[in-house]
């Protein structure tokens, strides 16, 4: 019982919704419109087609219908000279070079689809040049369905996705330069407790990730829109150096014992965990080099690992600043 939760969570309840009422339209138009001979093209269009984002559907629509032009065009010029198995193999050595040449390797599948139906199948085989023109039409009606469902229905946000995704990076780093703090700075509630690493190291990374897509696809579907004057491309390069900085940094922490720097005055060790909470462009006080190999001498600590360490937090405050300073245009509307 434990499992149907899972399979009849919101999302996937939402998209058996919206595949079906996309077929249901596609069946419906094909059904009206006389020219459409095979209604199951447009159904099989919108059972491919059919994704949680436009640009998505999008691409898998131009992948079929560029597909099956391509095939088809290049099959019934060599089914003039060639027949059956010869004749496939030289339109699949003309079409999959085509395909790469204009750099749509998306339409492999529905190239070879169409190409061996077209030598393989009697039926086929006898169809003159207007079954590309009628089959790329039916797939346009099951796209077009698609596309309108996917617009009408739970449509994508996907700014404000990228939005809670940097909050939750925010957070996720907050708390691991906070566990670098109190690493460092032995606090008594923690001083004889032994270090504990992140719990989730490839949390942010996950995240990252994440970012990284939504910017994509809100680019592709919107190259001028509000994520590119937000500089979000740019953000989310900066969210994935900050990541990197942030785990080295803490892998160095451990290194050090704990409370190593607990009664040395470090005030830029203190405000570390509110690098990352204010959007201001100024950088923290951060340390002298010179003062952390007098550190290292008085506390019999390796100087080397100490610079390593400073090396990285001034590569994550730097990263810092520029996050903060490409957030400055948050709110634009225009």
């Amino acid at each position: 019982m434990s499992s149907v939760p899972s399979v009849l969570s919101r999302s996937s309840l939402r998209a058996a919704i919206k595949i079906t009422l996309a077929a249901a339209l596609a069946g419906a138009w094909a059904l009206r419109f006389s020219q459409v001979e095979f209604v199951w093209y447009p159904l099989l269009a919108v059972v491919m087609c059919m994704d949680e984002t436009d640009t998505r559907v999008v691409a898998a629509a131009r992948a079929r219908v560029l597909g099956t032009i391509a095939a088809g065009l290049v099959s019934f010029l060599v089914h003039t000279l060639l027949q059956g198995w010869l004749g496939l193999t030289v339109t699949l050595l003309i079409v999959v070079p085509l395909l790469r040449l204009f750099r749509w390797q998306a339409s492999l599948g529905t190239a070879l689809v169409v190409s061996s139906m077209l030598f393989l199948v009697a039926r086929y085989a006898e169809l003159d040049g207007l079954y590309v023109v009628n089959r790329t039409a039916d797939t346009l009606v099951g796209v077009l369905a698609t596309l309108l469902v996917n617009a009408l229905f739970w449509p994508i946000n996907r700014l404000g996705e990228m939005n809670a995704v940097e909050r939750q990076l925010r957070q996720l780093m907050a708390e691991r330069l906070e566990t670098i703090r109190q690493q460092l700075k032995g606090e008594p509630a923690a001083a004889t407790a032994q270090p504990t690493p992140d719990p989730q190291p490839i949390a942010g990374g996950r995240l990252c990730q994440q970012l990284s897509q939504l910017v994509g696809d809100e680019l592709r579907s919107n190259p001028e829109g509000p994520v590119h004057r937000q500089h979000w491309r740019q953000r989310s390069l900066l969210w994935e150096r900050i990541n990197h900085h942030s785990l080295q940094l803490q892998r160095l922490g451990l290194l050090l014992p704990q409370g190593a720097l607990a009664s040395e005055a470090t005030p830029w060790l203190e405000r570390l965990p509110q690098l990352l909470q204010t959007r201001a462009s100024a950088i923290p006080p951060l340390p002298r080099r010179a003062n952390l190999r007098l550190v290292a001498e008085a506390k019999g600590l390796s100087p080397l690992l100490l610079l390593a360490f400073d090396d990285e937090l001034q590569r994550l405050a730097r990263s810092a600043q520029s996050l903060a300073l490409a957030s400055r245009h948050d709110g634009e509307r225009r």
